[in-house]
């Protein structure tokens, strides 16, 4: 929401009994039944586009509730705890009217926790630290000496020391014979060793795999009603981490890769190393994990036994091309 706006509610009787958070459960709740009873209150004479604002806030409440995000709100220019009484939020009016403001704050770190993807946060964010920091060495040959100065980073300290007790990485000169044990020496940098190139291959491979499988769902058109699904329209929704979901695939550690290998930490080249000392750069790498567009489940696993469908065709089509394009040549139609 932009500063000037807010929400105006006419309350019923009653809503404001309890928390702040309990009057958002009133007002978007969570079932149908209890969404149907709200829409019927709506004047529409007064203010026709009641249905798609209520939506809009309705998915910011489900989000919340689903641990996607935080909600911040403010009743005038004070900001408001949820779990503060509801009642004494109004001006005074007769009925009350209530006028909030809420801002989305998407905090996939918590996301993941509350989800069972991942134990805690700390284990997560050292995972990925670790493959940023092997990245960096690895496509873009980062020269990071050793050992690493613990003052100057402690947590890229602590990301070397874990790649090199994994045998990941290991001190040498950088410039070995390829298959040739690295040695330390007083100019020793970090180096990946043969165990590190095998872990950088396997990683490669299983993302690639994410990508062959799930590319095609960021750009999904779904019409339920008349059970079609098209993909690669240029006006679907970007439907990844439901597929992944609907998967029973962990989407932290799948959107992690992808954008770990898409070129999205490329723009941090020059100051890498004091990134890997905050949480804001893996917070904003997986971000698509909690600001997306939500479906049901039910939905989700339809749209992903339509996509399956669509790859088959699509690989049917391109065995029939190769053919043909075989049978052409043997009739030296087509150049070797």
């Amino acid at each position: 929401m932009s500063p000037d706006d807010c929400l105006r509610v006419e309350l019923p009787r009653g809503h404001l009994d309890g928390t702040v958070s309990d009057l958002l459960d009133r007002a978007f709740p969570a079932d149908e039944e209890g969404r149907r009873d709200v829409s019927s209150r709506f004047d529409l004479r007064d203010n026709p586009d009641l249905p798609e604002i209520y939506a809009v806030f309705l998915a910011a409440c489900e989000e919340w509730r689903d641990w996607r995000c935080a909600l911040l709100v403010s009743a005038g220019d004070a900001p408001v705890e949820l779990d503060a009484p509801a009642a004494g939020l109004p001006d005074g009016a007769a009925p009350p009217v209530l006028a909030l403001r809420l801002e989305q704050q998407y905090r996939p770190l918590e996301y993941a926790v509350r989800h069972g993807f991942w134990p805690d946060r700390g284990e997560l964010l050292d995972w990925m630290r670790s493959l940023a920091t092997l990245y960096f060495i690895d496509k873009h040959e980062a020269v990071v000496p050793f050992p690493w100065p613990t003052q100057a980073g402690p947590t890229l300290a602590r990301a070397l020391s874990e790649l090199q007790a994994e045998g990941i990485i290991a001190p040498g000169t950088g410039k070995e014979p390829d298959g040739a044990a690295p040695e330390a020496t007083q100019d020793a940098v970090y180096v990946i060793t043969r165990e590190g190139r095998r872990l950088i291959a396997a990683l490669l491979g299983e993302t690639e795999t994410y990508i062959d499988t799930y590319d095609h769902y960021q750009d999904t058109l779904a019409d339920p009603d008349r059970d079609v699904v098209e993909f690669g329209t240029g006006r679907g929704l970007d439907l990844r981490v439901e597929a992944f979901l609907a998967e029973d695939l962990d989407p932290v550690r799948t959107v992690f890769l992808l954008r770990l290998y898409d070129g999205s930490l490329d723009e941090r080249l020059a100051d890498w190393m004091e990134a890997m000392e905050s949480e804001e750069l893996f917070a904003a790498l997986l971000q698509p994990v909690v600001n997306r567009h939500g479906v049901e489940r039910e939905e989700a696993l339809r749209i992903v036994e339509h996509g399956y469908a669509w790859l088959e065709e699509r690989q049917e089509q391109e065995r029939r091309d190769a053919s043909d394009r075989d049978l052409l040549r043997q009739a030296g139609d087509l150049p070797d």
